[in-house]
């Protein structure tokens, strides 16, 4: 009797159908597909991952989704019991979601794009750049045909011949406007407020506000990934991230992620990238604690 990675693959070739193909619809990589036809679970990410894999390779397939799952728990070992049976169908309701959510990015991605009016757009553009033009033209002739004023120099006071300094500002409050008074408290009568000049800093890369002795860990999905993090010892969140989203997480003793697509995903510690290493389609698991990533350690049990 075969077993039940040897029935999917015999299921898979007798409707000629490739792990190519497979992978391209489901985004779960040909090794992952391969691991689960050889009966490899260790392989597999784990819990409800393995679960949508197989539901997902199903649906390719065309076999019966719920008896295909249940007879990978069976076969895997992972069979729920009684007392975990509500859970089993919370994970198999997110699982499907999760797979849902994979075909609507596979339909929005194979939708034709609609052909955008360039023309339009040209003359949208000719017809402001022509205002733009005629605007500067007028404020340039009114500049020009405005009379400028005259000015007088002012008689220079005779006590300021003595070599008093106009305007003199002290070390304490340098970069400050000076008020326009001489060293003895004479009025300057004419000089100007000075401004200090602004300076600019760079901005460095919006991170979300942790609290003190919290650390903060941001993932960033390049591509779709499989994703699972645990905060101190409890879940967070376990979810398809799509390409283009991210995740921030806060914790104080150890943040554990587990990714399904290592190479297609980024890690940032405090604001600062990480270089984590993975491939795509790897799993990796990777382990931050207060100062940065740890070497990985058996995965604690998560509390809800």
């Amino acid at each position: 009797m075969p077993s039940f990675g040897e029935k999917l693959k015999l299921e898979r070739e007798k409707r000629k159908i490739t792990l190519e193909q497979i992978s391209g619809s489901t985004k779960i990589g040909t090794r992952m597909l391969q691991a689960l036809e050889e009966d490899k679970f260790n392989q597999l990410p784990g819990g409800i991952f393995n679960k949508g894999f197989v539901r997902a390779y199903s649906r390719v397939v065309g076999l019966d989704e719920d008896q295909t799952v249940a007879e990978y728990m069976q076969a895997s070992g992972d069979a729920p019991s009684m007392s975990t049976e509500i859970a089993a169908q919370e994970d198999d309701e997110r699982a499907r979601e999760n797979a849902e959510n994979v075909s609507r990015l596979d339909a929005s991605a194979a939708a034709p794009t609609h052909q955008l009016p360039w023309g339009l757009f040209a003359a949208l553009l000719l017809a402001v750049a022509l205002a733009l033009s005629l605007w500067s033209h007028r404020q340039h002739t009114k500049q020009s045909t405005r009379p400028t004023p005259t000015t007088s120099a002012a008689p220079v006071p005779a006590e300021h011949s003595s070599g008093q300094v106009l305007g003199q500002v002290s070390d304490d409050s340098a970069g400050k406007a000076p008020s326009g008074s001489t060293t003895n408290g004479s009025r300057t009568g004419g000089s100007a407020p000075y401004a200090a000049p602004k300076t600019s800093q760079n901005s460095a890369p919006a991170v979300p506000a942790a609290t003190p002795g919290e650390f903060t860990v941001v993932i960033q999905a390049r591509e779709d990934s499989w994703i699972s993090i645990t905060a101190d010892g409890r879940t967070v969140s376990s979810e398809l991230m799509a390409a283009g989203t991210e995740r921030a997480v806060q914790g104080r003793k150890q943040v554990i992620v587990k990714s399904g697509n290592a190479g297609g995903t980024d890690f940032l510690f405090n604001g600062k990238k990480l270089d984590i290493g993975g491939e795509f389609g790897e799993v990796k698991l990777i382990t931050f604690g207060p100062h940065g990533i740890l070497q990985n350690a058996p995965e604690p049990p998560s509390t809800p």
